[in-house]
Formats: C-alpha cells, sequence, structure tokens
C-alpha cells in the first residue's frame, strides 16, 4: 500500500475499506462479512447446508468431534436449526455458526460461537480441500473479533496435535490437559 500519499497510511487505509475503520466503537456482531485475513466470516445461512454437511459427515472432519461418528442427516439439520435460529449472540450459551469464506467466496470453514458466563467457547472445522492453508487459525482471529474483551476457550483431544498447534499459534495455552484438553487464550486489549 503507498504511504506517499496524500494523508499518510491513514487515508489509504480508509479508503480501502480496512477493517479498522468499519464500524467504530460498534461491538462486533458479524452481521456482515468482516475482513481481518485472507478469509471473510459471515453468519451461516441454510444455503449452506449442503457445504457443512459435507464435513458433517466426513469421517476425518468430525473425528475429534463429539463421540467422533459421522452426523446423520437428521442430527445435523436439528443442529443447523438451532444455530440458524440463534440471533442474539450476545446471551450466554447461545451457540451461533458462521461461514468463513475467500473473497470468491468459496466456503472453506465453520467457526462455532458459543459466549459462556465467563469466557467465549470457540470450535472450528475446516473442509478437507483446505486443509494446510492456515484456515483454521484465521477463523479464531475472528472470534476473537467478536470476544469483545472475554477470555475465550476451546476443548481439543490430545492426538489431536493439528488442533493443538493451531490453538498454540494463536495464544491459546493449556489449562487443563485431562482428555478433552482445555485451552484458553486470555482476552485481547
Amino acid at each position: 500500500m503507498p504511504q506517499g500519499r496524500r494523508g499518510g497510511i491513514g487515508v489509504a487505509v480508509r479508503e480501502n475499506g480496512h477493517r479498522q475503520y468499519r464500524g467504530c466503537g460498534r461491538r462486533p456482531d458479524f452481521s456482515s462479512p468482516r475482513v481481518v485475513t485472507r478469509i471473510l466470516v459471515r453468519p451461516a445461512v441454510r444455503s449452506d447446508a449442503e457445504f457443512l454437511f459435507s464435513m458433517a459427515s466426513d469421517a476425518e472432519v468430525v473425528r475429534w468431534v463429539g463421540d467422533g461418528k459421522v452426523w446423520s442427516r437428521a442430527y445435523f439439520d436439528r443442529r443447523l436449526a438451532k444455530a440458524l435460529s440463534a440471533t442474539d449472540s450476545h446471551r450466554p450459551d447461545v451457540q451461533r455458526w458462521f461461514i468463513g469464506t475467500t473473497r470468491e467466496p468459496i466456503p472453506v470453514g465453520l467457526l462455532s460461537i458459543t459466549r459462556r458466563s465467563d469466557h467465549l467457547e470457540v470450535g472450528y472445522w475446516v473442509h478437507p480441500e483446505h486443509w494446510g492453508h492456515r484456515y483454521a487459525g484465521e477463523l479464531l482471529e475472528h472470534a476473537q473479533q467478536y470476544a469483545a474483551g472475554l477470555p475465550m476457550a476451546a476443548q481439543v483431544y490430545r492426538a489431536n496435535t493439528a488442533s493443538r498447534r493451531v490453538l498454540e499459534s494463536a495464544g491459546f495455552s493449556l489449562v487443563d490437559d485431562t482428555e478433552p484438553m482445555t485451552y484458553r487464550r486470555p482476552p485481547v486489549p
């Protein structure tokens, strides 16, 4: 980005729509896509069902989720309906699903956010076609924006070394090493 323009880098950043200048002073709620990294995050909608089910029914994706079994269509439909009906994402114990997309927009993964009384619980799935591109860490960066001063927490199984590396790279620290392990990240000022 050229810095020699009149007004310096701040003007160039504002003109290009950098997130720092969008919605200053408002709490982020992901009601519209926000650019933080290479991906955008937006609320999940009914038309995302096939993309999401392709992950929920993939044994490699859900291997470390819950009981590790693929989701039936009926179970998936119930979970999706519940996530889509959650409109007040700032209330405790309300789970919201967000879709991470490239700018094209090609969906790459799911970000799950549940506000708890003293922290934000996060989870993420990345579609196998997009593994190895560091999208999981970028989804966590979006979650941090949403955390609004709360610490974040995530649970991961010991054998899921890839997800443990993602959490550690994103600034999470191990706080409970029982299975599943709990990682926390302090709030970002």
